[in-house]
């Protein structure tokens, strides 16, 4: 018997027809068919968008794309050591029947004492996009700004298109904060490099902690990114424990 979904939020958004869909937040549940749809949509509408793996040349690469995807499609199988917290939006049909990902977040638990080893990739443009990342985090770190003792990595918020503009990253942002405070984590944080992810994360109240303009990350990472937003934020949300 399989466990009944952990719902985080339910809510009802009002698209452009008038038309009223009712919408719920939950913990992705142990479904290969599930996971394998949730990670279809997240590669499609994060990775594929993303401006940092844009400027690497991830989405451009088969042979990147085909890795990454084999290091997600482990660490969500049940024997992986890792703490993900994968919640995805889907139509509230009552039940715990789910038909469409309409968005999802991803969320890594670490600690402290987790060692922190360097992966290294075979595919060109997955190694430059861990670079940058690792070189941004030198730049910025929330853990290491708040000495945290455990913090949660972030993957991505995305939505599909059709869904955009309702205000479910919004609500992502918020269930961060949930999720946030059953692991007793203070301060959540990530780098907003899309004018959509940002504009929900301030509608959400949170704050801009470092602010970078990206055509002076072009010429740090010697990589041409897409014009729009100017510039790359470090934003945070505090959570009340």
């Amino acid at each position: 018997m399989s466990e009944p979904l952990k719902v985080w939020s339910k809510f009802s958004v009002t698209k452009k027809d008038g038309s009223v869909l009712n919408l719920r937040i939950v913990d992705i549940p142990k479904d290969p068919k599930i996971i394998e749809k949730a990670l279809d949509t997240y590669f499609e509408y994060f990775i594929k968008e993303e401006r940092t793996f844009k400027a690497a040349g991830v989405p451009d690469s088969e042979e990147a794309m085909q890795e990454l995807r084999a290091v997600f499609d482990y660490g969500m199988n049940s024997d992986s050591q890792q703490k993900i917290e994968f919640s995805i939006c889907c139509l509230d049909t009552g039940d715990d029947q789910i038909n469409d990902v309409i968005g999802g977040s991803i969320l890594i638990y670490k600690t402290k004492a987790d060692v922190q080893k360097k992966h290294v990739f075979k595919a060109k443009a997955l190694n430059k996009v861990s670079q940058m990342a690792e070189d941004l985090a030198e730049i910025y770190d929330d853990m290491r700004a708040f000495n945290l003792d455990r913090y949660f990595i972030c993957r991505g918020v995305f939505v599909c298109p059709e869904y955009r503009g309702l205000g479910i990253a919004q609500e992502f942002f918020r269930i961060r904060r949930l999720i946030s405070k059953e692991y007793g984590i203070p301060i959540t944080g990530a780098w907003m490099t899309s004018p959509g992810t940002q504009k929900a994360a301030e509608r959400d109240g949170w704050e801009t902690v470092c602010e970078l303009k990206f055509a002076d990350l072009e010429k740090k990472f010697n990589v041409t990114y897409e014009k729009f937003p100017p510039t790359n934020k470090f934003m945070i949300a505090r959570i009340q424990l």
